[in-house]
């Protein structure tokens, strides 16, 4: 490989001005309250952002630190034909939206066919959506008169489909909030699925990105079908239908794994050549990793690799290993003086958790990793 005094200066010149730089690694979970097939929500996902897909879990904390409390569910509320502000219950009782409106969040007013009542979870208040639109909803069941029960179901159906349903299944109708008291200690935290990027193809489970062997299957689990959702409050993972609709979980990371083969210094130069024209504050560089959670993270992804083994940033000059990008060395186990051919460092497939040190000249995949990193929330957290 060559080493012309210039590139020196170049790897020196960057340690210098960022020392003491720590983990570079970002990952991020965002939650999305949306109704789709496992296919659409994982479409979704691509088209969110640069490296996003539906979510792969690596980790019981991974799955811990989930936030996935927030949900619409449809109520028996449903505008009156040839009415403005008038809304009426399944059996008859109307509401008068004038003399109502502290239920109903923004926007409340009904427009474009949005004729029927959701509530959310998020501030227990009513909006107008779509009869056709798909989410989960609540029944209520009469027994005698002022002794009644709500069931909350985690199934996404049309209005219409949740009023079949709430009436063969539960002998009652969507449900009833007359005051206050009913709708508060009804519409709480619950538990329901949401759609993972694990499923299976061919008899095999896979991710849609990345590789992990993590399971939390909930009893009786898993089942037929091929699409693995997790629950929102207990986190065990369920199959489900691919053509059922849930909310879903997407996933990023700034690590971009290039599957061609260069030297070091080629991966080194491909990194930082890389661009984005939607993204023009990102920057790229090759990666540099650290101990414990950092490493196992990019060791998921060097699994994907076409070579066993794949080039990060470590580079020896000047009688020390060093990040390129100038990240504290924390690895405490690479040789002091290593061969003259082996000054540059690599990621095994069949690593214990440190670096393999390679001849620079070697070629391999690599792993890029963007200085810039795009949150996914958006408001939908």
């Amino acid at each position: 490989m060559k080493s012309s005094g210039p590139f020196l200066v170049l790897l020196l010149s960057l340690s210098s001005t960022a020392s003491g730089l720590g983990s570079v690694v970002r990952r991020h979970y965002s939650y999305i309250s949306e109704y789709l097939t496992w296919k659409d929500a994982q479409r979704y996902c691509r088209n969110l952002a640069p490296n996003t897909d539906l979510a792969p879990i690596f980790t019981q904390s991974d799955a811990d630190s989930l936030n996935m409390v927030f949900y619409h569910a449809w109520t028996g509320l449903k505008k009156q034909v040839n009415t403005f502000w008038f809304w009426l219950y399944p059996y008859g009782f109307d509401v008068n939206l004038q003399q109502n409106q502290y239920w109903w969040g923004e926007p409340w007013l009904p427009s474009d066919n949005n004729n029927c009542a959701v509530v959310s979870y998020n501030n227990q208040r009513f909006y107008a959506r779509h009869c056709d639109g798909c989410y989960f909803f609540f029944c209520i069941e009469y027994k005698n008169f002022g002794d009644y029960k709500y069931t909350f179901v985690p199934q996404s159906m049309s209005w219409s489909e949740a009023r079949q349903y709430c009436m063969r299944k539960r002998d009652g109708y969507l449900a009833t909030f007359i005051d206050d008291s009913d709708l508060y200690s009804t519409v709480i935290n619950q538990d329901f699925p949401v759609w993972t990027g694990l499923y299976r193809e061919g008899g095999t489970w896979r991710w849609s990105t990345g590789l992990s062997e993590y399971r939390k299957w909930a009893e009786r689990e898993p089942g037929n079908d091929d699409c693995v959702s997790i629950s929102s409050t207990s986190k065990r993972m369920s199959t489900q239908d691919c053509a059922a609709r849930f909310p879903f979980l997407c996933f990023s990371d700034n690590l971009v794994l290039v599957k061609e083969n260069k030297t070091w210094e080629g991966a080194l130069e491909h990194c930082r050549a890389l661009n984005s024209t939607s993204q023009p504050n990102l920057r790229y560089e090759l990666v540099s990793v650290q101990p414990g959670g950092d490493h196992d993270h990019v060791m998921s992804r060097v699994m994907e690799a076409d070579t066993d083994e794949v080039w990060a940033g470590l580079r020896f000059l000047a009688g020390e290993w060093l990040w390129v990008n100038g990240a504290s060395m924390l690895y405490s186990d690479l040789p002091l003086c290593p061969p003259v051919v082996q000054h540059c460092g690599a990621l095994s497939k069949n690593s214990t958790g440190s670096m393999e040190t390679r001849d620079c000249s070697e070629k391999r995949n690599f792993m890029c990793y963007s200085t810039y990193f795009i949150s996914l929330d958006g408001g939908r957290l």
